[in-house]
């Protein structure tokens, strides 16, 4: 199994860290991660973009042979990647801050994490939030494996993140059924 999972969004939404945090929890569950990552040269308010391949065998080449999930907390992330998923990949967008043609909406998870962040305290949390959308969608890591590494980047904040991760998750656990 080998699957591409490319992360977009604007700088300081945290696409990177969410990234990381992914390939970290692969790597708990045994798999091979690589990750690659791009962005403009604004520190904050530019574009970001990270791509993971995850395989059950060292992958020989270190870019995704194809968009399996597309993670995106921007309109120009959609739009500038949009063109390069198939009919078979899935999305998840932020909602607040995507507009999803109708004629995608049937393989596209739309949540609103920025809202469920600010909720549950935790105003920069909407990564997790997507974190947990992505692994209750997908089933591809494990909740124990996400919660160590989650545990392990922010030890001061552990209980509010993995908040946003739960709540991730239930929607993205309920629209995977």
């Amino acid at each position: 199994m080998r699957t591409g999972v490319r992360m977009y969004g604007i700088g300081g939404q945290g696409i990177i860290t969410l990234a990381k945090l992914i390939g970290e929890a692969e790597v708990e569950d045994g798999k091979y991660v690589i990750m690659t990552e791009e962005y403009s040269p604004y520190v904050t308010g530019g574009w970001s973009k990270a791509d993971l391949v995850i395989a059950d065998e060292d992958p020989d080449y270190p870019l995704p042979e194809k968009i399996d999930f597309l993670i995106t907390l921007s309109q120009e992330g959609f739009d500038t990647n949009f063109r390069s998923i198939d009919d078979s990949s899935r999305i998840i967008v932020e909602k607040e801050l995507v507009s999803v043609p109708e004629n995608v909406k049937h393989r596209t998870l739309e949540v609103p994490a920025m809202e469920i962040a600010k909720t549950l305290k935790n105003p920069r949390g909407a990564n997790m939030v997507m974190m947990g959308a992505f692994a209750g969608l997908t089933k591809i890591f494990s909740k124990d494996s996400a919660k160590k590494v989650i545990s392990r980047r922010f030890p001061n904040y552990v209980d509010v993140n993995l908040k946003c991760f739960e709540a991730g998750y239930e929607r993205g656990d309920s629209f995977g059924r």
